[in-house]
């Protein structure tokens, strides 16, 4: 039998009782194919795979039956090739992971300190896929595929004004900040597309999750204890600044004040200029609800 092999998105998962279940997924170039596939293969919903598929007669009909399946999160793909077929499937980040990752790169090699640099890279390592992947949230602001990296990147460069102005800010702290304050969302939310909240995220969210990577990647690299590591844990802590919002702590070093003002800040600019973008010149924004349900003039300079 002939085997062919394509990238599809699960549309829809109906249970059978032939010990197979039927997949409807749409191909990159839109086509919409029906699939069976084994009843314990686990697969989620708006989620991407490569499917390898032969075909085969069932109940007197041609049909496709999934041999092997893949999810893209664990594919090995470029950046590029990753991005190539995302935009094929999803509303993507505006700017491109390949030059995302050329951004946050080189801030991240800026960092000088030796325990920071390296909690900072072996976390990065280790979630590298996922975070150029992942949205930033659910809703409300980045959420979209690539949304995570590319809040993380917008923060980064934000870093540099309020490190010219005041320069008593500790920049190994601040990169190192706003690169993990969100890590842990790719442990939050279910998956990339359609993401819900995890277990662990509904119970513990990506704060805790995140101070609890950090704790983890020091104890694995030698450095419990060092003042670097309370520093860390601290900024990520206290980074949305209210306990209603998840931070049982309020900043206590500038650098944390700052990663809150910065995340504030490239959350809520974020939200407004999408919502300009959908308006004409001298009209209102619907009520935004991360802006307290403010309507915002477009101009007509």
């Amino acid at each position: 039998m002939e085997e062919t092999a394509f990238y599809a998105k699960v549309d829809s998962i109906n249970e059978t009782t032939y010990e197979t279940n039927t997949l409807s997924v749409y191909t990159k170039d839109k086509e919409r194919i029906t699939l069976r596939i084994d009843e314990n293969a686990k697969v989620n919903l708006n989620a991407v795979y490569y499917f390898e598929v032969e075909p085969i007669e069932f109940k007197e009909k041609s049909q496709l039956l999934v041999v092997n399946f893949e999810s893209i999160e664990k594919k090995k793909l470029s950046l590029s090739e990753r991005q190539d077929l995302m935009t094929s499937f999803y509303e993507y980040a505006p700017v491109g992971a390949e030059e995302t990752k050329v951004v946050i790169e080189a801030y991240l090699n800026r960092i000088e300190n030796e325990i920071v640099k390296n909690i900072v890279f072996d976390l990065y390592e280790t979630h590298k896929a996922e975070f150029y992947l992942y949205p930033a949230a659910t809703k409300f602001h980045h959420a979209y595929i690539g949304g995570l990296s590319y809040h993380t990147a917008t923060m980064l460069k934000l870093t540099d004004g309020f490190k010219v102005v005041y320069p008593f800010l500790k920049e190994d702290l601040l990169i190192a900040g706003v690169f993990l304050h969100d890590i842990c969302k790719v442990q939050e939310l279910s998956n990339y597309a359609g993401a819900e909240y995890t277990k662990e995220g509904k119970m513990l969210g990506h704060i805790t999750m995140s101070v609890k990577a950090i704790e983890l990647s020091a104890s694995k690299l030698g450095y419990i204890g060092e003042e670097e590591v309370l520093l860390l844990e601290h900024m990520v802590l206290s980074h949305h600044y209210y306990p209603n919002f998840g931070s049982p702590k309020k900043p206590n070093i500038p650098e944390a004040l700052i990663l809150h003002f910065i995340d504030n800040i490239d959350s809520k600019m974020t939200v407004l200029e999408e919502a300009l973008q959908e308006i004409e010149p001298g009209e209102f924004t619907q009520p935004l609800m991360v802006l307290d349900r403010e309507k915002y003039y477009k101009s007509k300079m």
